[in-house]
């Protein structure tokens, strides 16, 4: 019963605090999807550096999942774009919406949400170049299969795919499908984010892993592999992760690293960049979260 107590206490606390920037992000996600058309950017994204820049920035402020992005990079790939700006696109996109800068924001404070937006950015426009490189000096390297619609969504997202609807979406059915979709991702990181605080010790990282050493930055890395994460789920972990001792460079390395790793993203890049492609891809990843840990430790 004790244990229950102090689940539900931690629960409520962290939810009331979190709750009224979930709710800001979902706003701020819902004027962008009612009046930003992705129709106008795609036309924009050709190729090229500028082009990379120009998708990054699209991927970080567009709402909706990495999943949801998927079908868009198709229609980017199919339009003539080159594999660095869809690369870069892909990137971006699952690092930073603007619910989960928000949110960031709220729970982490504004180091870690500037420093998750800087590294969107920069980690999006040097795997874009990697891409751009290998398609343009390596052609055989990559094997791309033939294109096909991608147009299927992960079940486990909660996003409703990549088809739209005909005319302008109304704010506050898009608003409550946002509240809807994202809402049981918030509450199972809430819910976790409380357990592990009851039930491990705040000392545990310290004692096993240290906070900051070299095995705390590849538990860190490595912990975000196979742990499925949607839309912030993962900011609550990782504050729980700071609760329990792990120091500041380790939890942002696992920020990043937890969301880049969605298994049904993965599987779906392997047919817009082949699969050589999506092992570079994936071992950018990787190596992208562990830098970006030390980079960030280094800095604050």
């Amino acid at each position: 019963m004790n244990y229950l107590y102090s689940f539900a206490k931690e629960f409520l606390a962290l939810t009331w605090l979190v709750l009224p920037y979930f709710l800001g992000g979902a706003a701020i996600g819902a004027a962008l999807d009612v009046f930003l058309k992705p129709e106008f950017a795609l036309k924009h994204l050709r190729g090229g550096w500028l082009s990379m820049a120009k998708a990054s920035v699209l991927g970080m402020v567009l709402p909706g999942c990495s999943c949801a992005t998927m079908p868009m990079a198709d229609g980017l790939r199919r339009k003539g774009a080159d594999l660095g700006t869809v690369t870069s696109f892909l990137l971006a996109s699952p690092l930073v919406s603007p619910q989960t800068l928000v949110l960031t924001f709220a729970v982490l404070g504004w180091k870690f949400a500037a420093a998750r937006a800087l590294a969107a950015f920069c980690g999006a426009m040097l795997i874009g170049g990697i891409f751009l490189w290998l398609e343009r000096s390596r052609p055989g390297f990559l094997d791309i299969p033939a294109q096909e619609p991608v147009n299927k969504c992960c079940s486990d997202c909660g996003c409703s795919g990549g088809e739209e609807e005909e005319g302008p979406e109304k704010f506050w059915p898009v608003f409550l499908d946002i509240i809807k979709d994202l809402g049981k991702y918030f509450v199972i990181g809430m819910a976790i984010a409380s357990l592990l605080a009851v039930l491990l010790p705040p000392g545990f990282i310290m004692r096993h892993i240290g906070a900051s050493g070299p095995l705390a930055y590849v538990a860190a890395v490595l912990l975000g592999v196979p742990l499925y994460v949607c839309e912030g789920e993962e900011i609550p972990l990782t504050l729980s992760l700071l609760k329990l001792g792990l120091g500041p460079g380790p939890a942002f390395a696992f920020l990043l690293g937890s969301v880049g790793t969605c298994i049904p993203t993965l599987v779906m890049s392997r047919k817009l960049i082949g699969r050589r492609g999506l092992l570079v891809y994936a071992a950018w990843w990787l190596l992208f979260a562990f830098a970006a840990g030390l980079l960030f430790s280094l800095a604050f």
